[in-house]
């Protein structure tokens, strides 16, 4: 699907909302990108320098380059439709002028997302309090691994430690853990976030305040647990660890190819039954033990006379839940993929023909569109600090002494070179 920059930004759903977008990495960067695609006019405030040995996102490179950046902008899905400032809050001795460059900034905003460790805002001088003085109406979500205070709140983590806690992992059957649920910490965390920001938005038009929103990965895992902890709850069971067994949940044809199935419900399974010839099975669709495990390894072995082209049209003709087991190269050229557009086709000024991951979400009037590719750092500081009333002056001095740095189209002026320099 060949998809062209949105021209007429009038029919995006959050047009008339502005975020500060403050976090790195993956969960925060996923928040905003769910509501950048929406329309939102997401600005990157961004550290000038990397830090701690990590991008600023998971999509970009470590050190940047102007070459590695303009690769990295063609493809970063979870940057594209945002802009960027480079702000150096970090730093003491740039304050109060870096602040100051913020606050002004935050008087024309809707949304500040954070994702330092707590108390850290508060020494930048940028916590929720500092800035509902600035502008009422903020609304300020902090991500953080374990929530702003509680016994765990200042402990280094990361998703599977914050899922650990949750109990968002599997046991296998000789006690190991893994993953498990806390698989999808991250983005569920990412989903809660932009869930929240919305719903405060939308009790801010009704009470004209903002408010602060307080999501950690502990808690977002927890809420993946659902089903373990209803079953504890309600009858007293604990998750059993998981037994490593053959089963149908994936099955390898003729050609090598695997085919997913998922007959839970009976009428799925007894199809699946009569196709095969084999309605002496229908009755152990949920069998164990050496009777399950026979069946299992004659079906098997059926799926190894036909091609996995050859049984999908049979298994869909049937009324059966299966689907091909696709590779990334297979998954975006499949015709269900292309046809909801979730494969994008864009052309970047210097990388040409690039693909990108699409939007799952299509609405009848107010399509998700493209707007822009990810930003290089400080792609927009001139436009965004123009627009809040900066002259070019001002701009040009915040520039050498550190505050900020601008793209100019080939290379970086201002951060840190500029106050290294003699």
């Amino acid at each position: 699907m060949h998809v062209s920059r949105r021209k007429d930004t009038t029919m995006t759903i959050l047009k008339n909302y502005r975020m500060l977008d403050l976090t790195r990495l993956v969960v925060g960067p996923f928040a905003s990108h769910i509501l950048a695609d929406l329309g939102m006019d997401v600005i990157k405030i961004e550290e000038p320098e990397p830090r701690y040995g990590m991008a600023r996102d998971t999509m970009t490179p470590y050190q940047p380059t102007p070459e590695g950046e303009r690769h990295a902008s063609a493809y970063n899905v979870v940057a594209r439709n945002k802009k960027s400032i480079a702000l150096d809050l970090l730093n003491p001795a740039l304050r109060p002028r870096s602040q100051e460059v913020f606050y002004r900034l935050v008087r024309d905003a809707d949304v500040v997302l954070e994702s330092y460790r707590p108390g850290v805002t508060k020494w930048m001088g940028i916590d929720y309090e500092t800035l509902r003085a600035i502008n009422p109406r903020i609304v300020v979500c902090s991500i953080s691994g374990y929530g702003q205070d509680g016994p765990y709140a200042l402990y280094a983590a990361h998703g599977p430690q914050n899922s650990a806690v949750a109990a968002a992992i599997a046991i296998r059957e000789n006690g190991e853990p893994e993953r498990g649920a806390g698989t999808f910490t991250g983005n569920a965390t990412g989903f809660f976030a932009a869930t929240a920001i919305l719903a405060a938005l939308l009790e801010c038009q009704q009470t004209g305040e903002g408010q602060y929103i307080d999501v950690s990965l502990m808690g977002s895992a927890m809420a993946l647990t659902m089903n373990e902890a209803v079953t504890y709850f309600r009858d007293g069971i604990e998750p059993q660890p998981q037994v490593e067994r053959a089963g149908l949940g994936f099955i390898k044809c003729k050609d090598g190819k695997y085919i997913s199935t998922g007959n839970a419900e009976t009428v799925f399974w007894e199809n699946f039954c009569k196709l095969l010839d084999r309605p002496q099975y229908i009755p152990l669709r949920r069998g164990q033990g050496p009777e399950y495990d026979a069946l299992v390894a004659d079906v098997r072995a059926i799926f190894l006379t036909k091609n996995r082209d050859e049984w999908l049209p049979l298994l869909w003709a049937a009324e059966t839940a299966a689907a091909p087991v696709n590779s990334i190269p297979d998954a975006f050229n499949d015709p269900q993929v292309r046809h909801i557009g979730m494969a994008w086709e864009l052309d970047h000024p210097t990388e040409g023909k690039a693909r990108q991951i699409g939007s799952p979400v299509r609405f009848s009037r107010t399509p998700v569109g493209f707007e822009r590719f990810a930003p290089i750092i400080g792609e927009h500081t001139h436009e965004v600090l123009g627009e809040a009333g900066f002259s070019a002056d001002e701009i040009a001095a915040l520039e050498n002494d550190g505050i900020v740095k601008s793209w100019t189209g080939e290379t970086w002026v201002g951060g840190a070179a500029a106050v290294a320099q003699p």
